[in-house]
């Protein structure tokens, strides 16, 4: 059996601990350990634990976006394509215990001296904003709309891990069919 890169395996096990404990609460010392890897080649790689968890960040939306656009894609009317986005809340939750949006998580662990991160996190929600915005190409304030379910979806994604219940999607979705059903 071939043995996992070690780059591949620090940046693993950081995303499994960022996204189950938390970026604060997780140490590099951690990390290492958990790896089974050298402190060497941790900072050959990744020469702090912001930069590993700018890396967490990027590979984490490329997945994410993907899944995003599979759920939106789906669909025959542009209010069913944008309402279907919100089962991909509904999978990540069931998928992980209720833990929330792993960009959402970072987001309120960082300060203002860790703006490549907020970056980073600004990015993903902008790709989503845009996704939306492609779906609402036909209507009059495509953007507008587009920026107000975007609220929505973050709304419906901070309560469901609150709440730890699905019940904030279905409540989201129904906002949405009866705004974008209004704007028509």
């Amino acid at each position: 059996m071939e043995k996992v890169p070690v780059k591949e395996r620090i940046l693993a096990t950081a995303a499994r601990l960022f996204y189950e404990q938390g970026y604060r609460a997780t140490g590099i010392n951690q990390i290492i350990k958990e790896a089974e890897a050298a402190k060497a080649s941790f900072y050959q790689h990744f020469p702090s634990k912001e930069d590993l968890c700018r890396a967490y960040l990027a590979q984490r939306s490329v997945t994410a976006h993907a899944r995003q656009k599979g759920f939106i894609t789906t669909g025959s009317t542009p209010v069913e394509r944008v309402c279907n986005l919100f089962d991909n809340i509904v999978h990540n939750a069931r998928d992980n215990n209720f833990n929330g949006c792993p960009f959402l998580n970072i987001s309120a662990e960082i300060n203002e001296h860790e703006s490549a991160l907020r970056q980073e996190v600004k990015a993903h929600k902008s790709r989503l904003i845009a996704l939306i915005r492609t779906e609402l190409a036909s209507y009059r304030d495509c953007n507008a709309l587009a920026e107000m379910i975007y609220v929505i979806y973050e709304g419906a994604n901070i309560a469901v891990k609150n709440y730890r219940d699905l019940w904030p999607v279905e409540r989201a979705r129904q906002l949405t069919r009866d705004l974008l059903e209004r704007s028509a």
